[in-house]
């Protein structure tokens, strides 16, 4: 099951398949490099080895561990200069003016100007993305003043109201 959905380029698919390929027969080699030998042999397992040959054993498993860091390291780091350019693209789109406005979807005055008086109209399009026409409804609302809205009152009755009523 893939959690992440994102597609990638084929040569990019190819490199990660290569790798990946590569680095399960890598550790196939070593486990079955390491593993046949104890269970070789007519005495039966073979546990008595040098000391010097473990060191060599471990010294390959060491520049192994040091060239996967490397290359982890490595892809971190192209990964961290490649991402440098989407933090730029994520930045709020800028401010543009009236007249920034009508320039970019080609309005004339006068549809400019009922679009900014009607909150509902039909905007009609050209091909290119300019605006033909405003249409407006037949009527016009006026935009009113928002109210304050007061902060709701409650009235429990206490012990010295009496039987006055709630108000």
């Amino acid at each position: 099951m893939k959690i992440i959905r994102t597609r990638q380029r084929p040569l990019m698919l190819a490199v990660d398949v290569l790798l990946t390929i590569l680095a399960w027969v890598g550790l196939l080699y070593l486990l079955i490099q390491g593993l046949w030998p104890l269970f070789d042999g007519h005495a039966g397992p073979r546990i008595d080895i040098s000391f010097f040959e473990a060191l060599n054993t471990l010294q390959v498993y060491l520049w192994i561990g040091l060239l996967n860091a490397a290359v982890l390291i490595a892809w971190a780091r192209y990964q961290q200069r490649k991402s440098r350019g989407y933090s730029r693209r994520r930045l709020p789109a800028p401010v543009v003016d009236d007249e920034g406005l009508s320039r970019s979807f080609e309005l004339s005055e006068d549809n400019f100007a009922r679009m900014r008086q009607s909150a509902t109209m039909i905007v009609h399009n050209d091909e290119h993305g300019g605006v033909i026409e405003v249409l407006s409804p037949p009527y016009r609302v006026e935009p009113q003043e928002p109210q304050p809205l007061a902060p709701p009152v409650m009235r429990l009755p206490s012990d010295d109201d009496g039987n006055r009523p709630l108000p």
